[in-house]
């Protein structure tokens, strides 16, 4: 009987049987790997299609961010008063804005956390004439530059070095300078390999590819951990401003202090700008670097500038409003043409640097953008980037 029952169970019709139900098996098995590969591929490419909708949007709502800071700074010169001069005080600049109009045109503005679609954008606005143009201090005053780079921490040979590293940089030619000036040739030597600019520099992260231009030259004592980009300052503007995009402390914590070794090359030059240095916005180090390291006449700028309560961006700031006043803020009776910063100085800034954040949801992006102000209408984008 039991032989009768195994060759029941493995007759040649029975394992036919068994070998269909196993195919079945199989097809069902292999479909539903299919259709949950095919389910998946559909999630991740509605995913990505949701992603890049979202950072469509969110780069128009930079865009946005950008159309309004123009608006601002637009707007700001415009107001009676404010003509003649940029300054912390004012609104773009996260200042107190108009206090002495009837008709406040930022009355109810803001900068932070505009509701724009489904989501918010906020603004920041930092003019480029605070800080130095490493351009046109490099081909008009190599002799200021060198002082610079001395106070920044370069030896007094290393500075001469230096600056004609930077002039080689910068020139149109390939003649190397005096002394520890660099050209491609020098450059070619190195791994990896790469030539002189010959040419403005326009990111200031070109410096560190210079010969002689170190991180700790560079960034000042936060190369090495000691200060933090993040730190800054505490300045007037409630320390809204406390560094840029950069790292550079926008407001000075120098004050009544010596600078020397404090400092780094990314503190006190910007590569864009008009060349003038916008004594109403520069922080203390600039000051004291555009004042050929005199101290006391810096301090003296920034107390003045400052008013009363000794801080910028606030109700009782006095900056000077026109060239007339620069010999004010300075507290001695200067003149051009006695070799003294004086020429170095304006009141007003055309460049300035704006940071978007853009929010939509849980997803955040910066856009930074560096506008030129030529008119009131005319504030063409020199660059746009997501940072």
């Amino acid at each position: 009987m039991i032989n009768n029952f195994v060759q029941t169970q493995t007759s040649p019709k029975n394992r036919q049987r068994g070998v269909a139900l196993l195919m079945v098996m199989l097809l069902i098995f292999a479909m539903a790997v299919i259709v949950t590969a095919f389910a998946y591929t559909m999630k991740v490419e509605g995913r990505l299609a949701t992603r890049t909708q979202s950072e469509s949007e969110m780069e128009w709502m930079g865009r946005s961010g950008i159309e309004m800071a123009k608006w601002v700074l637009s707007l700001s010169r415009q107001i009676p008063g404010e003509q003649t001069y940029d300054g912390l005080n004012q609104f773009w600049a996260g200042g107190v804005g108009p206090t002495n109009i009837a008709d406040n045109p930022f009355e109810g503005v803001s900068l932070t956390d505009v509701a724009l679609g489904d989501g918010t954008i906020s603004i920041e606005i930092v003019d480029a004439e605070r800080y130095i143009n490493i351009n046109s201090i490099a081909t008009r005053n190599p002799q200021l530059l060198e002082l610079i780079l001395q106070l920044c921490g370069a030896g007094g040979s290393d500075s001469a070095d230096v600056s004609s590293a930077i002039r080689d940089w910068i020139d149109p030619n390939d003649d190397s300078a005096m002394g520890g000036g660099a050209e491609s040739d020098f450059y070619r030597t190195l791994n990896p390999p790469y030539v002189a600019k010959n040419g403005p520099i326009d990111d200031m992260s070109e410096l560190l590819k210079i010969r002689g231009i170190t991180p700790q030259l560079y960034w000042g004592p936060r190369s090495g951990g000691g200060d933090s980009a993040g730190s800054g300052g505490n300045g007037g503007n409630g320390g809204r401003h406390s560094v840029d995009s950069m790292g550079r402390r926008i407001q000075s914590t120098f004050l009544g202090q010596s600078i020397a070794g404090s400092v780094g090359l990314a503190d006190v030059f910007s590569a864009v700008s008009s060349g003038q240095v916008n004594i109403n916005t520069a922080p203390y180090p600039v000051l004291v670097m555009a004042c050929g390291g005199d101290e006391n006449i810096a301090r003296n700028i920034q107390e003045q500038r400052a008013g009363m309560d000794g801080v910028d961006g606030t109700y009782d700031d006095t900056p000077a409003r026109g060239p007339q006043d620069i010999a004010r803020l300075q507290g001695v009776p200067v003149m051009p043409n006695q070799g003294t910063p004086l020429a170095v100085f304006s009141t007003v800034s055309s460049t300035f640097e704006v940071r978007v954040t853009a929010r939509l949801g849980a997803l955040s992006r910066r856009y930074i953008a560096v506008l030129r102000r030529t008119s009131l209408r005319d504030m063409p984008v020199l660059t746009f980037r997501r940072e």
